[in-house]
C-alpha cells in the first residue's frame, strides 16, 4: 500500500478517500477487466455517481478530461494516453475516470476516425492483465454521445451502463434533498414543481435552484426592504438566506426551458384548457379516445392496441395547435412543440440528428406529446423534394424509423398538423404511424361559431348589452377560429382607442376595466374578411374526401 501514498501529490484531479483499500473487493477485481462505459446526457450525474461509488468502496479517483488529451497530432494524443495510463498504474488501487470519451478517436476535422489513436486506446483498455497486476487498474469512461464513439473503442468496454431517465418521484426526491436546508415559502409545492420539470436531469435541477435563488435575490433587492439596506447589510441578508417563493421557481423554470434549443424546444405542460377551445366537439372526442384511453387503461398497451400518431389537417387558423395543447393539459402530459422547418440544418447529418434528439427528449419527458407543426415541410414525398443532397429524403426516413420505435415506448404520442396532407410522404400515413387522420374545418354553423367566440371573449370584460349572437349575424357565414380571434382583437383595439381619447379629453372612465361595447364588436364585424376563400374551402373539402376514402 506504499504506492497509494504517491497519489497525494500527483494532481488536484486525484482524490484520496479516507478509507483504505478494502481487502474483500480485491478478489472480485481479479476475475476480469474493470473497464466500464457510462452513458447518459450531460448533467445526468455520471461523474458524481463514479465519485460516490469510489467513496463507498474506498478507492482513489483519478479524473482526466479527454479534452486535455486532445492534441494537434495523433502521436501527441498517443503519448498523452500512454502517460495517463502509466500514471494511473503507479497509483493503484485507483479508478481512472475518462470524461467525454467521444472527444477521442476523431480526426482533426471531426468527420472520420483517427485509426492510430483508436488502436492505442483499445490496446490500453484491453492489454491490462488483471492476474499480472494486483490490484488491477479500473477504467471508467463517460460519454453523452455514445453513437459518436468509434466501434473499436466501444467494444473494448465489456460493461456498459446507462444513467436512467429520472422519474417524477426521483425528481421530487432530488428537489427535496437540494432544498432541505433552504427556507421555502408556504405556497411552494415541490411535487408540482417536480411534475413541471419533466425531462430534467440532475444538473438541470441544480441549475433550477441556482436560478431560483438569483430570482429571489433580485426580488428582495427590488423591494422596499432591500432599498433601505446598506451594501454590507444586503450581503449579510444574502448570506443568511431568504425564502424562495413559488414565483422565484416559476421564473427560473421559464428561463431554463427557454435556454434549451429553439429548434427542438423544451417539453413543458401547457396552460391551455378545454375552455380555451370552442367547438370541435367531435374532434375532441376522437383525440381523447386515441390518447386518454390508453393512459387510463394500460392493459390495452400490453395487447398492442395502440395508435402511435394523429394527423390534424385542414385550413389554417382552425385551431390545430391550440387543440393539441389543450389535449396535453387535459391528459396531464408534457408538450413538446416542434416546427418542421426549424429542424432542417445545412450540415450533413445534422437534420437527422435533430429528429433523433426530438424523440429522445420526448422519451425523457414521458408521458409526452410531440407536436409537429407544418409537418408537410418536414416530411414531403420522397423523390420529389428536388434537393441535390437528398436531405429531405433522409429526414423522412429518420422520422419513419423513430415512429416505428414508438411501439416500445408506451407514454409518447405524436400529433402532426398540416394544411396539405396530400404533400406528405405516403409511408407516414400507413397504419402504425400517423394512422388516424382528423379533419378540422371552418365553423359553418352559428352554434359552433358561438362556442368559439364565447371561448375567446370569456377573458374580456363585456358590457351587459353585448349579444354575441347578434354580432355573429353581422359576420360572414364561414369563419375560422383565427378569424373570430381577429374580430375580438380589432374590437379590443377600438375600445382601447376610445379609452385613450376619453383620457386626453379629461373625461372620467365609467369603469376601471376596459369594456367591450356592442358598437366595438359590430364595427369589427363589418370589417371582417374570411381568411379562407370559397375556392380554397372547396379544395380542402376535396382533400378531406380523398383521405376519408383511403
Amino acid at each position: 500500500m506504499e504506492e497509494a501514498g504517491v497519489t497525494t501529490g500527483i494532481s488536484a484531479g486525484c482524490w484520496l478517500p479516507p478509507t483504505p483499500w478494502p481487502e474483500h473487493h480485491r478478489g472480485a477485481l481479479l476475475t476480469g477487466t474493470g473497464s466500464v462505459l457510462l452513458r447518459g446526457p450531460p448533467g445526468s450525474g455520471k461523474t458524481t455517481a463514479v465519485a460516490a461509488a469510489c467513496s463507498r468502496l474506498g478507492l482513489h479517483l483519478l479524473k482526466v478530461p479527454c479534452s486535455s488529451l486532445c492534441a494537434d497530432s495523433s502521436g501527441a494524443v498517443e503519448t498523452k494516453l500512454q502517460a495517463t495510463f502509466s500514471r494511473a498504474r503507479r497509483c493503484r488501487p485507483v479508478v481512472l475516470l475518462l470524461t467525454a470519451l467521444d472527444l477521442l478517436g476523431r480526426d482533426r476535422d471531426g468527420l472520420g476516425e483517427d485509426a492510430r489513436v483508436v488502436a492505442t486506446l483499445r490496446r490500453l483498455l484491453l492489454d491490462e492483465d488483471p492476474l499480472a497486476s494486483c490490484p488491477p487498474l479500473m477504467v471508467v469512461a463517460t460519454t453523452s454521445r455514445a453513437r459518436d464513439l468509434p466501434a473499436d473503442v466501444q467494444t473494448a468496454f465489456p460493461h456498459e451502463l446507462e444513467v436512467p431517465v429520472l422519474s417524477e418521484g426521483q425528481r421530487l426526491s432530488i428537489l427535496q434533498a437540494l432544498t432541505a436546508r433552504l427556507p421555502l415559502g408556504q405556497e411552494v409545492d415541490l411535487a408540482q414543481l417536480a411534475r413541471r420539470c419533466a425531462g430534467f436531469v440532475v444538473g438541470d435541477l441544480c441549475a433550477l435552484l441556482t436560478h431560483s435563488s438569483r430570482a429571489a435575490c433580485t426580488r428582495i433587492r427590488n423591494s422596499g426592504l432591500a432599498g433601505g439596506l446598506s451594501e454590507e447589510d444586503e450581503r449579510e441578508l444574502c448570506a443568511a438566506g431568504f425564502p424562495l417563493l413559488a414565483e422565484d421557481f416559476g421564473q427560473a423554470l421559464e428561463q431554463l426551458q427557454s435556454a434549451h434549443s429553439q429548434a427542438i424546444g423544451a417539453p413543458k405542460i401547457p396552460s391551455v384548457s378545454w375552455h380555451d377551445v370552442g367547438g370541435l366537439q367531435e374532434v375532441k372526442k376522437e383525440i381523447l379516445e386515441t390518447i386518454q384511453l390508453p393512459l387510463e387503461h394500460p392493459e390495452l398497451l400490453s395487447l398492442g392496441l395502440r395508435r402511435s400518431g394523429l394527423l390534424l389537417h385542414g385550413p389554417p387558423g382552425t385551431g390545430k395547435t391550440l387543440l393539441a395543447k389543450a389535449v396535453a393539459t387535459e391528459c396531464s402530459l408534457t408538450f413538446l412543440s416542434v416546427k418542421g422547418p426549424e429542424l432542417i440544418n445545412m450540415y450533413v447529418g445534422q437534420s437527422e440528428e435533430n429528429v433523433r434528439e426530438v424523440f429522445a427528449r420526448a422519451r425523457a419527458a414521458a408521458p409526452c406529446i410531440i407536436f409537429f407543426d407544418e409537418l408537410d415541410s418536414l416530411a414531403p414525398s420522397r423523390g420529389r423534394s428536388g434537393d441535390s443532397g437528398g436531405v429531405m429524403d433522409r429526414v423522412v426516413s429518420q422520422l419513419l424509423a423513430e415512429l416505428d420505435g414508438l411501439h416500445s415506448t408506451q407514454d409518447v404520442f405524436v400529433i402532426g398538423a398540416t394544411n396539405r396532407p396530400d404533400l406528405l410522404d405516403p409511408a407516414l400515413l400507413r397504419p402504425g404511424r400517423f394512422d388516424k387522420l382528423v379533419f378540422m374545418g371552418v365553423s359553418e354553423d352559428r352554434a359552433s361559431q358561438l362556442r368559439v367566440l364565447s371561448a375567446i371573449t370569456r377573458k374580456f370584460k363585456l358590457e351587459p348589452s353585448v349579444s354575441l349572437v347578434t354580432v355573429l349575424d353581422h359576420c360572414p357565414p364561414q369563419l375560422t377560429g383565427a378569424d373570430l380571434y381577429s374580430l375580438c382583437s380589432d374590437a379590443m383595439t377600438a375600445a382601447l382607442k376610445r379609452r385613450v381619447r376619453d383620457l386626453e379629453e379629461g373625461l372620467e372612465p365609467r369603469s376601471s376595466a376596459l369594456l367591450l361595447t356592442m358598437e366595438d364588436l359590430l364595427q369589427a364585424a363589418a370589417r371582417l374578411e374570411p381568411s379562407v376563400s370559397e375556392q380554397e374551402l372547396l379544395r380542402y373539402k376535396r382533400i378531406q374526401r380523398k383521405f376519408a376514402a383511403c
